[in-house]
């Protein structure tokens, strides 16, 4: 039963005040391809050119690869105020982009299509919003179907249907979407500095250009080998002994992502009483050992918490450190540095997938200071971490908080009037 106030449609139930418009209703021109052409290398006396590629999830422009396009009726391609871009082809087909001034004078490429919203009866931004709900995910899903590759074309964007209220009610439920938007960006900035400084950090403080205040000693060589003793990842396992079994297993991704091992990631597997498997330890740095780029062959990641039962994915080594000279944590974060990633690529083989030789990872000599400058720069670094994920669980929070908004203001069940 419908409760009062609302109506049944056919896109669910909304306030009764509310009117069904098709994408082609609040426009005020048909919708139109962008032009085909190809990128060039940015140049500022030139049309700067967005693709399907600089379009962010969110719906923002990406100037990470900003590039031009050299054509000379550009300006019948250039994006205006209430322009909404939608991808028509390929894997991201539904992506969409609001144009917003600050992003300047841009061109849309040709598997972009522009729907140019009536700004004086509608706000782009509610229209934007619509389509960033679950429901109009859903029909994309649907509609994108095609014997090749997914694609929607003009005519079939057009027919997509939107709940509308009235335009004083369109611009609040944009303002309040818009403000959580803000947050959600200004988040975004800060943990970028916050990683651009930890970088900066990294490099200097694991390399000695800089030295942390009382420390002047000296950094030495060591070779890899005389740090500790290599060990093997699980061996023997088919799939049917993962996901059960009371031992625990640290995964790949475990070792790809993260500088310090998260135990709360750790999968279940299956290892027999009396089986020749290696058990981690406290301590133990750990080194994938394969990848699709050098760049991202021998990623280290520390244990430092005590646990039980728990063995290294198969695609992995470990490192036990013997070295008492040694602090893993510091180890953990030069081998993820600059530095350790130049000592990786230097020594990863291969064509299209690249190994890291243990043997040959062994006889690598690293530079490094006594173990007490160790420890002091692994806990800054530490530190900054911690901020960092503090930083991203509270972006994570504000990410949902806006999902559960959409859900709500889109649909009418929560009125702002």
């Amino acid at each position: 039963m419908v409760k009062p106030g609302y109506k049944q449609t056919e896109i669910g139930v909304i306030p009764e005040d509310w009117d069904i418009k098709s994408l082609q209703d609040i426009v005020v021109s048909p919708l139109s391809y962008g032009v085909n052409a190809p990128a060039v290398p940015y140049d500022s006396n030139l049309y700067r050119y967005i693709r399907i590629t600089d379009i962010t999830e969110d719906g923002h422009y990406s100037k990470e690869d900003e590039v031009s396009v050299n054509i000379l009726d550009g300006e019948k391609y250039c994006l205006c105020k209430g322009d909404i871009l939608l991808a028509r082809t390929g894997a991201s087909t539904g992506k969409t982009y609001l144009y917003r001034t600050q992003d300047g004078k841009l061109v849309y490429a040709g598997f972009l299509i522009r729907a140019s919203v009536d700004v004086d009866n509608y706000n782009p931004f509610y229209v934007f919003a619509q389509f960033h709900t679950k429901r109009y995910q859903d029909w994309v899903s649907t509609m994108s179907i095609r014997s090749g590759q997914p694609g929607i074309n003009g005519k079939e964007y057009s027919s997509y249907l939107l709940p509308i209220p009235k335009i004083g009610e369109q611009k609040q439920i944009a303002s309040a979407l818009s403000d959580i938007d803000a947050l959600i960006t200004n988040l975004e900035k800060l943990i970028a500095k916050k990683k651009a400084i930890k970088q900066g950090a990294m490099q200097e403080l694991l390399t000695g250009n800089k030295r942390l205040s009382g420390f002047i000693d000296p950094w030495a060589k060591h070779m890899v080998k005389d740090l500790g003793v290599f060990y093997s990842g699980l061996s023997g396992k088919g799939k049917s002994d993962f996901g059960c079994g009371t031992a625990h297993y640290i995964t790949f991704l475990n070792v790809l992502t993260n500088t310090k091992i998260n135990i709360n990631a750790l999968e279940r597997v299956r290892v027999s009483e009396g089986e020749s498997q290696n058990t981690v330890k406290k301590g133990d740095l750990f080194f994938n050992t394969s990848s699709e780029t050098p760049e991202e062959v021998g990623m280290c990641a520390a244990l430092l918490d005590d646990v039980e039962n728990t063995y290294l994915n198969s695609f992995c080594f470990g490192l036990r450190i013997t070295n008492p000279e040694m602090y893993p944590l510091f180890l953990s974060y030069y081998f993820n540095s600059q530095e350790g990633r130049q000592i990786m690529k230097v020594l990863a083989q291969g064509a299209t997938r690249y190994n890291l030789s243990k043997t040959n990872f062994s006889e690598t000599i690293i530079t490094v200071p006594d173990k007490e400058e160790q420890i002091a720069i692994a806990h800054l670094l530490l530190d900054m971490d911690v901020e960092i994920d503090t930083l991203f669980a509270k972006l994570e929070k504000t990410r949902n908080m806006k999902k559960g908004m959409m859900s709500e203001l889109l649909t009418g069940r929560i009125r702002l009037v």
